[in-house]
C-alpha cells in the first residue's frame, strides 16, 4: 500500500524544541513504515539530543544558563523574546558547553 504524503494536512508550525520535534519526526517515521528513515534520523540526531541548552542573557562567570522564558509563556519577562517566537530563534539559546556544566556541579 502506498501513501500518498501530499494529501496530508498542513499543520501550523511547532512550537516544539528540536529535540522535541526530531523524536515527533521519528515516531511519525516508523508510524509510515519508513523505519530506515527513522533510524537515520535518529542516529543523525543523537548527538543534538544529549546536548544541554540555556539562556545565556546577563549571565555572570560561573553561572549555569536559565531556561527559557518562552517555555512558560512568560514571553515578556524578556527583552528578547516575542509572541510566536520559539527559544531556538534567539541568540541567547545556546548550548550549555561541558566547562559550564563541569564548572556548577
Amino acid at each position: 500500500m502506498s501513501l500518498d504524503l501530499h494529501n496530508l494536512p498542513a499543520w501550523p508550525q511547532s512550537q516544539e524544541s528540536v529535540t522535541d520535534q526530531l523524536a515527533s519526526l521519528v515516531l511519525i517515521a516508523n508510524r509510515l513504515g519508513l523505519y530506515d528513515a527513522a533510524d537515520a534520523v535518529k542516529q543523525m540526531s543523537g548527538n543534538i539530543l544529549q546536548l544541554k541548552y540555556g539562556c545565556h542573557v546577563d549571565l555572570e562567570p560561573h553561572q549555569e544558563p536559565d531556561g527559557c522564558v518562552i517555555d512558560d509563556g512568560n514571553f515578556h519577562n524578556c527583552v528578547y523574546a516575542k509572541p510566536g517566537m520559539r527559544k531556538e530563534q534567539c541568540k541567547y539559546w545556546r548550548i550549555v558547553s561541558p566547562s559550564q556544566q563541569e564548572a556548577n556541579q
